[in-house]
């Protein structure tokens, strides 16, 4: 989960809390608690701000870059420090995690385990076609990283004039590899989980960023009718079978819809809502969870594989589905995750963020 800059819009960390909070929800509880609500929203919203901010910061990179070299080359070393700046705050606490899953058995990792030292989870996934139990959130990181590996090179090597198209044709690539993604089977079973099948989730993200970049107000009502329309659209077009309306053959293209939505709702935050709304962002709860939602992100998927080794006790006995086991083990998961969470930003992160800060 992408990190903000310095100066960091703070309704921005009360949406991460709840995109958080609402995927650990729907990985936590029995299906019967989940009312088919949208929970993976939160997940691509995270993939959206992933676009927004490091392409903004790569933008702002390349304009320092050019200015001090005068002509002279500067995007390899450029690259070295962004991947060093990154890696720090994000690797280190990835590969714990995966230490910690692999330390507790988790089902089927270690007959695939290079497939996450390499960050090629998403791939894995692909060709398997089922989610692997307690390690398949990875399948994110893996896009993310792999994004942040390629993306420089596209904002920094890219003519500034042809960066705009530059931007929609990789944009492009996601919808166009939904639409035609029976090519890619076999292999592959579920070829949308490949790198490219979440494109327009950056791309968009991405473009909202030249967009500010190049001037364009965050201040302007044009994000808050992109927020409306690009959700109610998604909304109608995802849920409207359900009541009554004629399918239609633009599927591959609901994600785009949605990332214009998600723009605008990320644009309005950055301003931020002076009503309850906003007021409720900002609480400190909140915002707590939001600064901390890559740790928990990284650690509540293996809260269940190390309760199911440690305290199996959860799920024994007559009432083991009943609502009040089910809250105990979803309790459970909870306060393990924060802890770990916890643990991970104090003895990890920080003294990561703090080595990253002295080196510049």
């Amino acid at each position: 989960m992408s990190k903000p800059p310095s100066n960091r819009a703070i309704q921005l960390d009360g949406l991460r809390a709840l995109a958080m909070l609402g995927i650990c929800w729907d990985h936590w509880v029995p299906k019967a608690w989940n009312f088919n609500l949208p929970y993976e929203i939160g997940l691509y919203f995270f993939l959206v701000l992933t676009g927004y901010f490091i392409t903004g910061s790569l933008l702002r990179i390349r304009d320092r870059s050019e200015a001090a070299a005068n002509g002279g080359s500067w995007r390899w070393q450029a690259w070295k420090n962004f991947q060093w700046r990154r890696g720090l705050r994000i690797i280190a606490p990835y590969y714990v995690a995966l230490g910690i899953a692999f330390i507790f058995l988790a089902p089927k990792l270690w007959h695939n385990l290079h497939w996450y030292l390499l960050y090629l989870t998403n791939f894995h996934i692909a060709l398997i076609g089922e989610w692997p139990h307690g390690t398949s959130h990875f399948w994110s990181i893996a896009i993310q990283q792999q994004f942040y590996l390629f993306w420089p090179v596209v904002i920094w090597l890219t003519p500034r004039r042809f960066l705009p198209m530059a931007m929609i044709l990789f944009t492009a690539i996601a919808p166009l590899s939904r639409y035609y993604e029976h090519l890619f089977m076999p292999p592959f079973v579920w070829p949308g989980k490949i790198s490219w099948g979440s494109f327009d989730y950056f791309g968009i993200g991405g473009l909202m960023a030249l967009l500010i970049h190049s001037g364009f107000p965050l201040s302007s009502r044009l994000w808050k009718i992109l927020g409306v329309a690009g959700f109610g659209t998604f909304l109608t077009l995802e849920y409207g079978s359900h009541f009554g309306l004629p399918p239609n053959h633009i599927g591959p293209f609901y994600a785009c819809i949605l990332s214009v939505g998600l723009c605008g709702v990320i644009a309005t935050a950055s301003i931020g809502w002076q009503n309850i709304a906003g007021r409720f962002l900002e609480t400190a709860f909140l915002q707590k969870v939001g600064l901390l939602s890559y740790g928990i992100y990284l650690y509540h998927n293996l809260a269940p594989i190390i309760l199911g080794k440690t305290l199996p006790i959860l799920w024994w006995g007559p009432y083991a589905d009943s609502i009040p086991q089910a809250a105990l083990r979803t309790a459970c998961f909870a306060a393990l995750t924060w802890a770990m969470t916890l643990a991970s930003w104090k003895y990890l992160e920080t003294p990561l963020n703090n080595m990253r800060a002295k080196k510049g």
